[in-house]
């Protein structure tokens, strides 16, 4: 034919392959990758990590301040790397706030409304514990006043509470 189409052309006339745009295929199943082991040891860190006080469901109630991760991340002197205090404190328990619990934190001013795709809230009391601890005790970098404390709502303490009894018992 005189005519070819334009997928049939461009296939035709580059014998380099067109890239793909994306993450590359993953060609290990889940059990496969757990039978070699790959998930073992995230999953027995995470069960005793969680298992710790910190993760107590009792610990949540009306009169508990939060503290957004972002905030809680720059006060301890980490504020250029974003997320630096999940990898560094796992053992903290961390809540990703939902579209609904976004909403509620734009609306009191505890986040811009056009706020990035997570939000987590810490609990001060965790964050005041880091702040003296050894680690961060002499920190010239600590900023007490990034923190910026809040109560959360009823409904939203008790999705966390639900959150954290899920997240305990999950790999037991």
């Amino acid at each position: 034919t005189l005519f070819r189409s334009d997928e049939e052309s461009s296939q035709r006339a580059s014998p380099v392959p067109k890239k793909r745009k994306g993450r590359p295929p993953n060609n290990l199943q889940h059990n496969e990758r757990l039978a070699l082991g790959a998930g073992v040891w995230k999953m027995k860190s995470e069960t005793a990590r969680r298992d710790s006080p910190k993760w107590d469901p009792a610990r949540l109630n009306e009169s508990t301040r939060f503290v957004l991760g972002s905030r809680a991340n720059k006060a301890l002197g980490m504020g250029g790397t974003r997320g630096r205090i999940y990898i560094k404190h796992p053992e903290l328990f961390k809540y990703a706030a939902d579209p609904q619990d976004k909403h509620w934190l734009a609306e009191n001013q505890h986040m811009k409304a056009t706020g990035g795709k997570m939000a987590y809230m810490l609990l001060e009391e965790d964050i005041h514990e880091l702040a003296t601890s050894d680690e961060y005790r002499g920190c010239s970098e600590f900023k007490i006043e990034e923190i910026k404390p809040f109560t959360a709502p009823p409904w939203m303490i008790e999705k966390m509470r639900k959150c954290m009894e899920m997240m305990r018992t999950e790999n037991e």
